[in-house]
C-alpha cells in the first residue's frame, strides 16, 4: 500500500495506490479508517471493489444511514424491515399514513434503483443517469452537474462520512472536494472569534444543488437535506476532531441576527477566499474503480462533467466503530443536548 498527498485541499487529502483489498484484514481496514479521519479525504485508486464487498467494508467503519428514511420509521413507530408498510398501509400503530411519506418512499424505489421497501437492508444508492427498459431511472442526480454540498445538511445529526464507488463510464467526470480548516485558520484571531460565535440559518432551496434536477428528486433532496428551516452553529469539528465550516452553500440562508444583505456579503467574502485551488481538489477519474471517501462534517463537495450513462455506488455513514458513537460536532449548547437527543432517537431506529 503506497499512501501520497493529494494536490490541493490545504493540509489534507491522500491517495492510496496498490491496495490489495482482496487480501486485507479488517485490522488493516480499521487502520486506513482512522488514517481516513486525519486526511478528510481518502481516495483509494483501482480498487478491486465489489458491490457487497465495498458495502461490507464500509459497515466495519460504521452504521450506514439516511435520517429521513429513519425519522419516517420512527415517526410510525416500525423498523427497518417493517418499511414496505409505508407505501402499502393506511394506518400503522393507530397513525393514518401521510400522503407525502408514501410518495417519498415511491420516488426512492424508483430513483434508488432497488425497492427499499422490500429489501431496507441494502444502503448502497446509485448515483447515475441510467434507465430501465421503461425509460424509469436507474439511480439519482442522474444528469448535468452538482453544485458544493454537503449531505443532510440542515440536519442536527447529519451523517459524518460518505464514500462514492465509481462502477462504469466514470472517466471524463469528476468528483471534487474543498476543504475548510486551513481557510478557518488562516483568518485574524478576531475574525475567528466571530466565526465561532456564527449561527446558520438553513433553508432548502429547490434546484440550488443541480439546477433542472428531476421533481421527484428535488423532493428525495428536500427531505434529506434540510426538511425544514433549521439554524446550527457555522464551526463544528470533524469526527477526527478537526475544526472548520459547516458550510453547505445548497442550504446556508442566512446569519442568526444579520440582514439577508449583510449575510450575503459575508457569504460572499468567504467563497471568494475558500473556494480557491489552494483548498481544492477536483478528482478527474482515470479509470472506474476508484473509491473517494471523505468527511461530512466540514468538507464539502461537487460533480464536474456529468456524464448521463456514468454508474457509481454512495454510502453515507457514521464512524462508530472508529471513535465514539455519540460523537457530537457541535461544541456549543443548546445544539450539543439537541444532538444527542436526535441521535438517540435515530439509533434507536437503526438497533
Amino acid at each position: 500500500m503506497k499512501v501520497s498527498k493529494i494536490p490541493g485541499l490545504g493540509r489534507f487529502g491522500i491517495f492510496i495506490d496498490d491496495l490489495d483489498v482482496n487480501n486485507m484484514s479488517d485490522d488493516e481496514w480499521l487502520e486506513i479508517g482512522k488514517l481516513h479521519l486525519e486526511s478528510l479525504v481518502t481516495i483509494i485508486r483501482n480498487v478491486d471493489f465489489e458491490a457487497n464487498d465495498y458495502e461490507k467494508r464500509m459497515r466495519q467503519w460504521g452504521i450506514p444511514k439516511s435520517n429521513a428514511v429513519l425519522k419516517i420509521l420512527k415517526k410510525y413507530g416500525i423498523t427497518k424491515a417493517e418499511a414496505g408498510r409505508i407505501a402499502n398501509d393506511k394506518v400503522i400503530n393507530g397513525i393514518e399514513v401521510d400522503k407525502d411519506d408514501q410518495e417519498y418512499f415511491g420516488n426512492l424505489i424508483n430513483i434508488l434503483g432497488h425497492d427499499v421497501t422490500r429489501n431496507p437492508g441494502t444502503a448502497i444508492v446509485k448515483v447515475t443517469g441510467k434507465k430501465k427498459d421503461d425509460g424509469s431511472p436507474l439511480g439519482m442526480f442522474a444528469e448535468g452537474e452538482l453544485l458544493w454540498h454537503s449531505n443532510e445538511s440542515g440536519d442536527i445529526a447529519f451523517s459524518p462520512g460518505v464514500s462514492l464507488l465509481g462502477v462504469d463510464g466514470v472517466v471524463g467526470s469528476a468528483t471534487g472536494f474543498a476543504t475548510t480548516t486551513d481557510w478557518y485558520e488562516n483568518q485574524t484571531e478576531s475574525f475567528r472569534s466571530e466565526l465561532d460565535e456564527m449561527i446558520i440559518q438553513h433553508k432548502f432551496t429547490p434546484g440550488k444543488i443541480n439546477p433542472g434536477l428531476r421533481e421527484e428528486q428535488d423532493g428525495i433532496m428536500h427531505r434529506n437535506m434540510c426538511p425544514e428551516p433549521n439554524e446550527l452553529p457555522l464551526i463544528c469539528e470533524s469526527p477526527g476532531g478537526i475544526k472548520g465550516l459547516h458550510y453547505s452553500i445548497n442550504t446556508i440562508e442566512s446569519v442568526k441576527g444579520m440582514s439577508q444583505e449583510e449575510s450575503q456579503k459575508l457569504f460572499d467574502h468567504i467563497n471568494e477566499t475558500l473556494f480557491v485551488d489552494e483548498y481544492i481538489y477536483d478528482h478527474w477519474y482515470k479509470q472506474d474503480n476508484d473509491l473517494c471517501l471523505f468527511d461530512n462534517s466540514i468538507t464539502l463537495h461537487r460533480r464536474l462533467g456529468g456524464i448521463t450513462d456514468r454508474m457509481c455506488y454512495r454510502l453515507q455513514f457514521s464512524y462508530d466503530q472508529l471513535i465514539d458513537p455519540f460523537w457530537c460536532p457541535w461544541t456549543k449548547q443548546p445544539y450539543i443536548d439537541q444532538h444527542k437527543e436526535a441521535l438517540t432517537d435515530l439509533r434507536t431506529v437503526l438497533e
